[in-house]
């Protein structure tokens, strides 16, 4: 029994260890004329070798990121099947991608250097919220191209949201002139596997209206309180079985 619960103790700690990244995107859209406008959301994710413009190229590495709890305030998603429709800049979909909106959508690589992309048309509203988890290699062991220190050049992640005429809303490169102007918000996974995330100004230059946040999460915090109480429970267990030797030795003596 001591041993079970030294080692539920372990597992749990083990499991925190090894946790998913789980980050917050939170995104104000009250201004700027978004409400009711008709666009897309673009979620693209890979470690990234080609940000000259919109469309990336994904590195030769493997892992998943989920998009989940999607959620528009004030705002709807249009009904279209993603798989089937394009836009201005072509297919909306490419690489490994399962799942749909609002449900968890998450985009893979297998190893075999696709670019992952998926697109959803929506109608915007006040706001929009979605979590973000990162997992696998990219997460343990990221591979980390294009840099000689420990933060990689590249994003693994990144999203953002344009209009069917190829124009990017939420930053003040709406053309996306610029490497990394169009993007809305990003997350790099480094070479030390610390995650860091950037976000890009708002339309006229002010605060960007993407906020990228992270927090541990309940399933993680959970289980570190599991493990926390296997682990007193084991080594009280035996401190009260070493005083006892320890108290008879001293009786018999």
């Amino acid at each position: 029994m001591k041993t079970l619960a030294f080692g539920l103790g372990m597992l749990a700690f083990g499991t925190l260890l090894h946790a998913e990244t789980v980050l917050y995107f939170s995104v104000d859209t009250s201004g700027f004329s978004l409400p009711g406008t008709d666009a897309f959301i673009d979620f693209q994710y890979s470690e990234l070798v080609d940000v000259s413009g919109p469309g990336v190229t994904a590195y030769n590495s493997t892992g998943t990121a989920t998009i989940d709890n999607f959620f528009i305030n004030g705002g709807s998603l249009v009904s279209e099947d993603p798989y089937t429709t394009s836009n201005a800049f072509g297919s909306l979909t490419s690489g490994d991608v399962t799942g749909t909106l609002p449900a968890d959508v998450t985009l893979s690589e297998e190893a075999d250097g696709a670019t992952n992309i998926y697109d959803q048309e929506l109608t915007l509203g006040t706001s929009l919220n979605f979590t973000l988890i990162l997992d696998g290699q990219d997460v343990t062991t990221p591979i980390c191209p294009g840099t000689s220190g420990t933060e990689c050049s590249f994003p693994a992640f990144i999203f953002d949201i344009y209009t069917n005429s190829g124009e990017f809303l939420l930053t003040n490169d709406p053309t996306g002139s610029t490497p990394y102007g169009w993007i809305a918000g990003g997350v790099n996974i480094n070479a030390d596997t610390t995650v860091s995330s950037f976000t890009n100004p708002a339309p006229d230059g002010s605060a960007s209206l993407t906020d990228i946040s992270s927090a541990p999460e309940p399933g993680g915090a959970a289980m570190m309180m599991v493990g926390g109480l296997a682990i007193l429970m084991f080594f009280r267990t035996r401190f009260r079985k070493r005083a006892k030797v320890l108290d008879n030795r001293k009786r018999s003596a």
